[in-house]
């Protein structure tokens, strides 16, 4: 009996399990749908675009003259060194003037005394001149005395002029700065004594600079006098200067087919000779379409970007031009006007749905 009772269980146990199996047999589940992804989206714009080549180089002055002796003599004084600004008429330097102030006093007593004998033979001249009318003073008499008149101006004139130069050297003991600018060169020191002509400083100016940017050969044949370019120097923090090439300078080497673009202009500001400079070189213009950088993702077919079509985005092969900060010219693949996923697309596959969101939210 216990037999029987135990299989009557077992059987109902298989009943049961074949009829739970029997009723799913028929039923499948249906699968989760597909994942929205959260992106925003702009339009493809269309705008120029700058093909720009960018080069460091560095600032000269475009004046920097060479301040020299006009008379020779020892320095006594020198009161500028290098990096110090000056204004046109500073002081720089001096030269032991006592020799040249004592040829002005020379000169000067002489001029005195030849004016002297001048005017006194002046008036003999003319004193025989109204006797020679009344016949009192011999024509030869006359004669003379005019000839010793035309002697001593002459050597008044001669004289006049030596104490004319012997003032110019006295003056120019002084040396003074000819421009505004900036002492770049410190050739001579107080004590030394230097020839008229010997070169004593050199003073950079700052109203007129003069911008050296290299460039290599692949770029050079590209570069045109007149073209644009821009320029910023750590010197000017967040200033912007735009300028023009003013000349091309080859510099041919073994090797080396490369060159510098050169780019003269005011100073704009407070920019200093010597500082280094960025400058973009606008190679072409052209009208092209600009999408953010971010819409551009990698996937295995390329660089593509997903153009929104209602709530799905469609994959679209691009080719990319230039980079233009947070924005890439699209060469091909994508007109203006086209709606495009921006924040998110680096989730998105093709076909994948799409919730548009607010720009920052």
């Amino acid at each position: 009996m216990r037999s029987k009772g135990w299989n009557g269980r077992s059987g109902l146990m298989f009943v049961a399990a074949a009829t739970l199996v029997g009723c799913g047999a028929g039923t499948d589940p249906e699968p989760p749908a597909p994942r929205q992804v959260s992106i925003t989206a702009a339009e493809a714009a269309a705008r120029p675009v700058e093909v720009l080549e960018e080069s460091v180089g560095y600032i000269d002055t475009l004046t920097a003259p060479l301040v020299a002796a006009e008379v020779a003599g020892r320095l006594v004084e020198v009161r500028v060194d290098v990096g110090q600004a000056v204004k046109a008429g500073d002081v720089l330097a001096r030269i032991d003037a006592v020799d040249y102030e004592n040829e002005l006093r020379s000169t000067s007593a002489e001029v005195g005394r030849l004016k002297a004998l001048v005017d006194n033979q002046r008036r003999v001249v003319e004193r025989y001149r109204s006797l020679g009318r009344d016949e009192f003073v011999s024509e030869t008499a006359l004669d003379e005395a005019e000839s010793q008149l035309k002697a001593l101006t002459e050597q008044l004139a001669t004289a006049s002029a030596r104490r004319d130069m012997a003032t110019r050297g006295v003056s120019k003991t002084t040396v003074l700065a000819p421009v505004d600018g900036v002492i770049q060169q410190r050739l001579v020191s107080k004590g030394t004594y230097v020839a008229n002509g010997q070169a004593l400083f050199e003073i950079a100016t700052r109203a007129l600079l003069r911008v050296h940017l290299p460039l290599p050969e692949t770029v050079l044949g590209r570069v045109a006098v007149g073209q644009t370019v821009y320029l910023t120097t750590p010197s000017a923090p967040g200033q912007r200067v735009t300028g023009k090439v003013t000349e091309l300078r080859p510099r041919v080497s073994t090797g080396s087919r490369s060159g510098e673009a050169i780019v003269e202009l005011p100073n704009p500001g407070d920019w200093a000779p010597g500082s280094s400079v960025v400058g973009q070189l606008v190679l072409a213009r052209r009208d092209s379409v600009v999408v953010p950088a971010v819409s551009v993702v990698l996937r295995p077919a390329g660089q593509v970007a997903y153009r929104i079509d209602g709530d799905t985005a469609r994959q679209v092969k691009v080719e990319v031009g230039e980079r233009l900060g947070n924005e890439v010219e699209i060469v091909s693949g994508l007109e203006a006007g086209a709606r495009i996923a921006v924040d998110g697309a680096a989730y998105l596959s093709d076909g994948a749905p799409v919730k548009l969101r607010e720009q920052g939210s």
